[in-house]
């Protein structure tokens, strides 16, 4: 069976697009996630892709079609407002300790960077390249990893 890219059911925190990424890549979820935002941190615009990639990423069970389109977005919406209900009651929690040890080395970079920063001054050293910086470590460690 071919592999193919679709929004998840199983690893669906808001809409599955990132979760269906991470299945697709065979990586945990949570650090596809924590990426994500990244991104977003320093580009804005992947809100926008995200939204526009849950309306073209077909689910795991059903394909998408021009004539179904309306209707999917539709459901995306409603989905949209109950995972957003859903997150508001409860916070999502990271699962396996080696997430948390890397989302813990993550914050402690960025916090070590933020504050070196402060004191010593870096050439041009902004929040765009910091966050590079730490999505270039998340790769190596992705790669590494194996």
């Amino acid at each position: 069976m071919e592999k193919r890219l679709k929004r998840s059911k199983r690893n669906k925190i808001f809409l599955g697009v990132l979760g269906g990424i991470a299945e697709y890549l065979d990586v945990d979820p949570t650090i596809v996630r924590i990426l994500f935002i990244l991104l977003c941190l320093v580009e804005p615009v992947f809100i926008i892709a995200y939204f526009l990639m849950a309306i073209v990423m077909p689910e795991e069970e059903e394909g998408i079609t021009p004539e179904r389109l309306p209707e999917k977005i539709e459901k995306i919406a409603e989905e949209a407002e109950e995972t957003v209900e859903k997150l508001s009651k409860k916070a999502p929690r990271i699962e396996k300790e080696n997430d948390a040890k890397l989302f813990g080395i993550a914050l402690i970079l960025l916090g070590a960077v933020l504050l070196l920063k402060a004191f010593i001054p870096f050439p041009s050293l902004g929040l765009r390249e910091i966050v590079a910086l730490l999505i270039l470590l998340l790769g190596l460690y992705l790669v590494a990893r194996g």
